[in-house]
């Protein structure tokens, strides 16, 4: 691989995102859509991404899975499972009656001799982390169309397509009226291209 792989495979394990990861590895932002997905293809890139993710999981023992439900009891904690509280005032529940996934959600504990505290790790955090993962915003779908290569069409191009579509809705009317034994007026299709020059002008 040529340095520039080296650096988007180390990239593209920050955040998995290969047009960003194609920037920071030092390729133009103009490219990077592109230069991305297509690195992606090229065998020795994706083999040095497979044994980067494997030297990661073996190193600290880390699958999605363990991330996903690490975030899960976070998110999914509510107060109610370590306090009691009512009219004679508010206490901390037993630690022993409190499961694994509650002591997990749990970021500190502490008394000052008078009172306690009592500090849950950020949970909407988790909950932004979860719906990205699962993707709950859109963004991989946004992403994916961001890496698309943009085509641009002159107005004679768009005309021609325009034209084609409405020719395939014309016959798709035809039909409709033939089943009903009907007929469509030949002047509707005419109507439709002289709509299409209209809003295109200069369009053959």
């Amino acid at each position: 691989m040529t340095p520039k792989e080296e650096r988007f495979v180390q990239e593209y394990l920050i955040d998995l995102n290969a047009a960003r990861a194609a920037r920071r590895a030092g390729y133009s932002a103009r490219s990077a859509r592109t230069i991305g997905p297509r690195l992606l293809k090229r065998p020795a890139v994706r083999d040095a991404l497979a044994a980067a993710r494997q030297a990661q999981a073996e190193r600290g023992e880390v699958s999605a899975e363990r991330v996903v439900r690490e975030l899960a009891r976070i998110a999914f904690a509510s107060s109610d499972q370590f306090l009691d509280w009512g009219p004679a005032g508010v206490s901390l529940r037993d630690k022993t009656l409190l499961s694994p996934d509650q002591h997990a959600a749990i970021a500190e504990v502490s008394h000052n001799g008078t009172a306690f505290k009592l500090k849950l790790h950020d949970k909407m955090a988790a909950l932004d982390k979860l719906a990205r993962h699962l993707d709950l915003y859109g963004e991989a779908r946004a992403d994916a169309l961001a890496d698309r290569e943009v085509v641009e069409l002159s107005d004679t191009e768009r005309f021609q397509r325009l034209l084609g579509l409405l020719r395939r809705v014309y016959q798709r009317w035809e039909q409709e009226a033939a089943a009903r034994g009907e007929t469509l007026p030949p002047a509707m299709s005419r109507e439709l291209t002289a709509f299409l020059r209209r809003i295109l002008p200069g369009c053959d």
